[in-house]
């Protein structure tokens, strides 16, 4: 076994939907321990959730919801665990951040903070004495047998929290937008238009329909700043990344929007906490609590937590010269924009503030954009034309060159949010005339195409100025391929690099904690390491600029017909949507 770490080190935590994982680094970066506990994991919780780790109501299938209790349950669990494994000492912790799920809330009881936060914290009192010296005196109050559910276990007025996942709150939403003057208004301020996971839409519907327990609700947090006050013992507050996702805080001003918070529900400011604060914030000392149970120091700092979106970004860009797209499930793009370079126009993206901003004079945001149709598509096309092998369909992309003989498809098996609500397979000609399908060589150069066109396309729509941007960095499964890097390198025109970071939400509380604690600014000194995976090949930057160009014109031909084939299934029920699309989605082969 290795010997333990005596150096300094750092704890990045990540509660993220189905798990709760926490990661040890040194100054170095360099990972001493790592471990997580899923939700769903009876064999070590007593409070689980079956199958996936979340609920999802049997009497209305968009409430989606996790269990508080779990949670708490699970940070004890992985503390044991990360202690078991023996590579270091929890005293040798002098800083500790992390992360949440966005979006998701919690909702603390009348009195929590008295009843129950307050006993994880009371191991301590300061006293001056006579010489005006600072006497710290252990009391060693609560016994040992004693976890966080125990003390905590009555302290909620809500027992299962909402996750980004719900989506119930769509008349809440339209709501919302409504008080504000519509979707225009909400998205100056907050830097996005009303979403049904966003906490704002969630608070409005728990205050109408249970007024009662909202009424004895004392504090609103976050996933992520649930999880700081555990570690502190105390309430604390949202930091500006992961409030900029809740369609309530004035990302321009760094403050609550009282319009917003008016238009969700009564008296919300009192139950957020009036101050908000930069992610890099030291917020205290650890509580007491896990310094007798797990032997931290009692002089481990707490950094403020954030959202996992922000915290990943934070992880892999060195500087806001960096793009990130993380290939999974969807495709997420998060950029760094200046707010006066940013949308002035509401769109189907996220402006957040940026965690790298440098203090609160600096103007940076971070842009979001999702695209729902990711790696499951992948997957799909190359089973369809390959039966599943990856090298086969590198072989079909050789037959095929870049531009691909002048054919473009746009794959929406689910439907899609950038373009909005489209879906199905569109197939186009070098001409522009839909085809019915295209030959395996043509599709499976297609879809890559396709999708990176697309995300050049959304980015550059959203005034992304690809002058200023030096390089990509690919996260997630889709990043060990070579096909799809060479050709987004190629889109771009610019360098990829690969980052194999399973946790770069987890590292990205470890890095902010050392920059904290250190007074950085972000730096490469703080970034996940990446390899470089391709080089834009200079002959077919420019191919991809004429095709970009053609894409788009396509593009906005498919959203307008399906506009206004919306607009006359409204006015003309006796029609339906597709009769009266122009551009025919070709079948799904699956």
């Amino acid at each position: 076994m290795s010997s333990k770490s005596t150096k300094n080190l750092y704890l990045g935590l990540d509660l993220s939907t189905q798990q709760f994982k926490g990661v040890v680094i040194d100054e170095e970066l360099n990972v001493v321990a790592e471990d997580s506990v899923s939700f769903n994991d009876k064999t070590l919780l007593k409070n689980y959730v079956l199958p996936n780790g979340f609920i999802v109501d049997k009497n209305d299938p968009d409430c989606i919801t996790t269990p508080v209790l779990v949670w708490i349950e699970a940070f004890d669990v992985l503390l044991q665990k990360l202690r078991d494994q023996k590579t270091f000492d929890f005293k040798n912790i002098v800083g500790i951040s992390g992360c949440g799920q966005q979006h998701g809330s919690v909702y603390w009881a009348e009195n929590a903070c008295e009843n129950g936060l307050k006993r994880l914290k009371q191991h301590s009192s300061s006293n001056d004495d006579d010489h005006g010296e600072i006497v710290v005196e252990k009391l060693r109050q609560l016994p040992k047998n004693l976890f966080l559910i125990d003390y905590l276990k009555e302290c909620f007025s809500r027992a299962n929290s909402p996750i980004w996942m719900d989506s119930s709150t769509t008349k809440y939403c339209r709501l919302l937008e409504e008080r504000l003057g519509g979707s225009q208004k909400l998205f100056e301020i907050t830097g996005s238009k009303a979403y049904e996971r966003f906490t704002g839409s969630q608070i409005m519907k728990f205050q109408t329909e249970s007024n009662d327990l909202y009424l004895k609700t004392e504090r609103i947090q976050l996933v992520s700043n649930f999880v700081s006050t555990l570690l502190l013992g105390e309430y604390t507050s949202v930091d500006y990344s992961d409030g900029s996702g809740m369609n309530l805080f004035d990302i321009i001003n760094l403050k609550w929007s009282q319009e917003c918070l008016d238009a969700c529900a009564p008296d919300l400011l009192s139950k957020l906490y009036h101050e908000l604060v930069h992610p890099l914030t030291i917020l205290g000392p650890i509580a007491i609590y896990f310094v007798d149970r797990y032997g931290f120091d009692p002089d481990c700092k707490v950094i403020a937590f954030t959202g996992d979106n922000p915290s990943s970004y934070y992880a892999l860009a060195s500087d806001p010269e960096t793009i990130v797209i993380s290939l999974g499930t969807s495709d997420t793009v998060i950029a760094s924009v200046k707010a006066s370079q940013a949308p002035k126009e509401a769109f189907d993206g996220h402006l957040f503030v940026n965690p790298m901003k440098k203090n609160d004079n600096d103007n940076l945001l971070m842009l979001l954009l999702c695209f729902k149709n990711g790696s499951l598509v992948r997957e799909r096309v190359k089973e369809e034309i390959t039966q599943k092998d990856w090298q086969q369909m590198s072989e079909l992309l050789c037959h095929s060159p870049p531009s691909n003989h002048g054919y473009i498809g746009m794959f929406f098996d689910d439907q899609e949010i950038l373009p909005h609500n489209i879906q199905g397979r569109f197939y186009f000609d070098a001409h522009g005339v839909q085809v019915k399908d295209l030959e395996p060589s043509c599709k499976a150069r297609a879809l890559l195409e396709g999708q990176c066109l697309a995300k050049r396309l959304y980015l550059q729509r959203a005034n992304i100025d690809l002058a200023n941007v030096k390089r990509i960095v690919i996260t997630g499964g889709g990043s060990v391929n070579i096909d799809l890097l060479q050709i987004l390198a190629d889109t771009f025109g610019k360098p990829v690099h690969a980052a194999f970071a399973p946790n770069s939400a987890c590292l990205g509380g470890a890095y902010r904690a050392i920059d904290a604690i250190k007074d950085h600014n972000k730096s490469i000194t703080s970034t996940i390491q990446w390899l470089i995976a391709a080089q834009p090949r200079s002959e077919f930057v420019q191919v991809y600029d004429e095709m970009l160009v053609r894409y788009a014109d396509l593009e906005n031909q498919l959203t307008n017909q399906h506009q206004q084939a919306s607009h006359n299934q409204k006015t003309h029920h006796h029609h339906s949507a597709a009769n009266n699309l122009g551009l025919q989605a070709t079948k799904n082969h699956h």
